[in-house]
């Protein structure tokens, strides 16, 4: 009998196209058998592939490149199998929004940082949900765009997606940029504000992928097929409310306890200004290129590994 293929990811809306092609028989139709793995965080999804104890993971791509070039303790042999998402990142703050709407380019969107650092009474404490994360790409790009230096204008922090909720609360951090539904339960609770996103920053951008080890090659193709039937599942309009309350069922229950009417809302580009969307194609060039030129510019990589990556 095959071994089950042990896929990593964590809790988030555009980790929907793994769970329902499990829960609703779409691996086992092309004779898969996964096994969920949970993690609670992205070092835990990148320490899993570069140690060999996970077999796939949902991933975005800048940490699947840094995994794939040997930064977490040696290389990893991994592939990108297909796009799982596009865009759906927020950047959310807390306290009072200067201007009522999303902040724009230039002049008037670092006025209203400044009058918003004001109200906070220091350097803004953000946070991302990873070092080698497009969330921190965003980030750069949107305090870029208002004139803001990453390095000298904000405090960066770390955490997992899901713990922002929390740290918002407790005013341990100002805001951060985080994916969905994070970013949307936050607002709904009235812990932060919307002021831009993967939207104002890089429209339609690839978010998540799946990326399988060269170990299970052989199945790579019954794998994509499986998720290419749940992303038209996940993608279909009168499926999104039945979505929404399966991926807010506890683990034990197959879903992801995530919450049903912010998860609900990052579904529909008429509810939320950063909707996830679901889009199960092949990883083309294109793609990589404004992430890896970000990457060579923070110095993450070199000319050399990008040309030896082929993106």
């Amino acid at each position: 009998m095959t071994r089950a293929l042990r896929i990593g990811l964590l809790r988030l809306t555009d980790s929907a196209p793994v769970v329902i092609a499990r829960n609703h028989g779409l691996f086992a139709r092309h004779d898969i058998t996964p096994e969920i793995v949970l993690s609670p965080s992205w070092s835990n999804i990148a320490d899993g592939l570069a140690w060999k104890t996970l077999d796939a993971a949902v991933i975005f791509p800048p940490l699947a490149i840094m995994t794939a070039l040997g930064r977490r303790g040696h290389a990893a042999s991994l592939r990108p199998l297909c796009t799982l998402s596009r865009g759906g990142n927020t950047l959310v703050l807390r306290g009072t929004n200067p201007l009522a709407t999303p902040w724009p380019a230039g002049a008037e969107g670092r006025q209203a940082f400044d009058r918003w650092q004001q109200s906070i009474g220091r350097r803004p404490r953000l946070a991302v949900v990873h070092m080698y994360s497009t969330h921190l790409l965003i980030l750069r790009r949107f305090l870029g765009q208002i004139g803001v230096e990453m390095d000298s204008g904000i405090e960066l922090v770390v955490m997992p997606p899901a713990d922002m909720i929390s740290a918002l609360a407790d005013r341990a951090i100002d805001g951060g940029c985080v994916g969905p539904s994070w970013g949307t339960e936050a607002c709904l609770r009235g812990l932060g504000f919307l002021v831009g996103g993967s939207s104002t920053v890089m429209p339609f951008h690839l978010e998540k992928l799946l990326v399988i080890s060269d170990r299970i090659a052989d199945r790579a193709d019954r794998v994509k097929a499986a998720l290419r039937d749940a992303v038209a599942y996940c993608r279909a309009p009168d499926n999104r409310h039945a979505l929404a309350q399966e991926l807010a069922q506890p683990p034990e229950k197959g879903g992801l306890a995530l919450p049903a009417r912010a998860t609900f809302a990052t579904l529909d580009e008429n509810t939320t200004p950063e909707p996830v969307t679901f889009v199960a194609e092949e990883v083309t060039h294109p793609d990589f290129g404004w992430i890896t030129q970000d990457m060579l510019d923070l110095g993450w990589i070199d000319e050399n590994e990008r040309l030896t990556l082929g993106v």
